[in-house]
């Protein structure tokens, strides 16, 4: 009786120990906190190997044609990848060569203050009098690495997309995942900066840094059970079924 007594005691630890609370598995569980907060947006700024789509135009197209590298480009070609292979790439000195305007350096300036900096020297130059100038990042794109059912380098043409939308995008978390510490990698002006985020609380929706930008990198690291186990038991369920099985055995032993 007393190794039967002992035998249910070990299962009932191992069962409390494969358990993850509620606390550890809910998404932002004070979320009513942060209802009718502000929304405070940063623009994301140029970096090297970003592939850049740069249309400059004029009142008379004529005269705008020759600063634009596809101006023969038809709009059926104008594929993303297309425009990615035909787009200016920013080099690790954070310049790109644009026709007749030569070198011009973007890097750590926002698309909007790339546009404004192409149109001065435009202006200045005495290229054009009143050209407009669009820039656009072509290559946005994040990592997501770990307990997610969907890992991988996934794209997206937004300027900046939530943390929550990247999550999506990689179609959830999975079980195993620890919430309350997500790492985000980001580099920006040479440095590489590492924020940890509580997906339990929603005090993060709040930091507009933790908006996802391109390259940056999301790391969700596994809970102590799935490390322990190598990866070999993924379900609750199953580690149920083995435990049962083994006491079942044992018990025949014993008896």
């Amino acid at each position: 009786m007393k190794k039967i007594f002992l035998l249910m005691s070990l299962l009932f630890l191992l069962l409390l120990q494969s358990c993850t609370t509620k606390k550890q598995t809910l998404y932002m569980q004070d979320l009513d906190m942060y209802a009718n907060s502000n929304l405070n947006y940063t623009s994301t700024k140029i970096q090297p190997n970003d592939i850049l789509k740069v249309d400059i135009g004029d009142l008379n197209p004529l005269v705008a044609a020759p600063f634009n590298l596809n101006a023969g480009i038809s709009n059926s070609q104008n594929s993303v990848e297309m425009m990615k292979l035909s787009g200016y790439l920013v080099t690790p000195t954070g310049n790109i060569t644009l026709p007749v305007l030569n070198e011009i350096t973007l890097t750590g300036l926002t698309p909007t203050e790339a546009e404004l900096k192409i149109k001065e020297r435009l202006i200045k130059e005495g290229y054009l009098v009143n050209p407009t100038v669009q820039v656009r990042v072509l290559n946005n794109k994040f990592t997501i690495l770990g307990e997610v059912n969907s890992p991988g380098v996934i794209a997206f043409s937004e300027e900046s997309i939530s943390l929550l939308n990247a999550i999506g995008l990689a179609k959830d978390l999975t079980y195993w995942a620890i919430r309350n510490d997500v790492k985000l990698i980001r580099e920006i002006d040479g440095k590489r900066l590492v924020y940890h985020i509580d997906l339990t609380t929603a005090g993060w929706m709040n930091n507009p840094h933790y908006r996802i930008r391109q390259n940056d990198v999301i790391v969700v690291t596994p809970n102590k059970l799935k490390v322990n186990s190598g990866g070999v038991i993924r379900d609750p369920i199953q580690l149920l079924g083995i435990t049962a099985s083994l006491l079942a055995v044992i018990l025949l032993i014993v008896n």
